[in-house]
């Protein structure tokens, strides 16, 4: 990915490059990247005296390696903020509330927010000592759907950064298929009674389904955007 890759395009143009899901779902992974690569780097030499000279070094950010130690909490920040999907998303794209001022109003978040708790004490209750794959598949899953829909919410509808809403929706997608594959599993291999599987798994469906004709909804609104 070429350094001067950002979702806010080049400044010095007088209008910013609007990306599309694809472009943003290539900044998230190299995010990704970035985020585990300094995650095993901090994990590698957390103990190491001179730790934050050696990660900076490694990340590539040789602007540092010249500057007081006592900057280490500033850059500490910049990272975070590179990654952050809160309100500056909003102030720098032009978000403007929809109908929903709060994700938390928004009746699909709801809907898998929702799940998500029940799911969670359905595991503890019924399947906390069950080892098996499926189930850990299953519980590694199911948070992941409604804070990916908070998380586009927070990117905001305009045509700007709509991709990045998309995008963010899309990973929650591929999660709540996985949660359903899992769950799928689960009665396969009749580790949960079979009316609380058929009741989980209908609800479980209706998410990743709701979810899907969501994401059909922002590409619509996308396309007139940019058409």
């Amino acid at each position: 990915m070429s350094e001067n890759y950002h979702p806010f395009g080049n400044e010095e143009e007088n209008e910013p490059e609007i990306w599309d899901e694809h472009r943003w779902e290539e900044f998230f992974k190299e995010s990704d990247r970035r985020t585990d690569k300094y995650s095993a780097l901090l994990k590698k030499y957390m103990d190491h005296p001179d730790r934050d000279r050696i990660i900076a070094e490694e990340m590539g950010w040789t602007h540092l390696l010249d500057e007081a130690d006592d900057t280490f909490d500033e850059w500490m920040n910049d990272l975070v903020d590179e990654y952050e999907e809160g309100e500056e998303w909003k102030q720098r794209t032009g978000y403007e509330p929809t109908e929903f001022d709060s994700f938390e109003d928004l009746p699909l978040h709801q809907l898998a927010f929702d799940f998500t708790i029940d799911a969670m004490n359905m595991v503890d209750e019924y399947l906390a000592d069950v080892e098996d794959e499926s189930v850990k598949a299953f519980a590694r899953s199911i948070t992941i759907p409604p804070a990916k829909i908070a998380g586009g919410f927070s990117f905001g509808f305009e045509i700007e950064s709509l991709g990045g809403n998309i995008a963010n929706c899309k990973r929650g997608l591929t999660a709540a298929n996985q949660m359903l594959d899992a769950l799928f599993e689960i009665g396969e291999k009749k580790l949960l009674d079979r009316d609380i599987y058929l009741e989980y798994y209908a609800r479980a469906k209706e998410v990743r389904d709701e979810l899907a004709i969501y994401i059909v909804e922002l590409r619509e609104r996308f396309q007139k955007g940019i058409s």
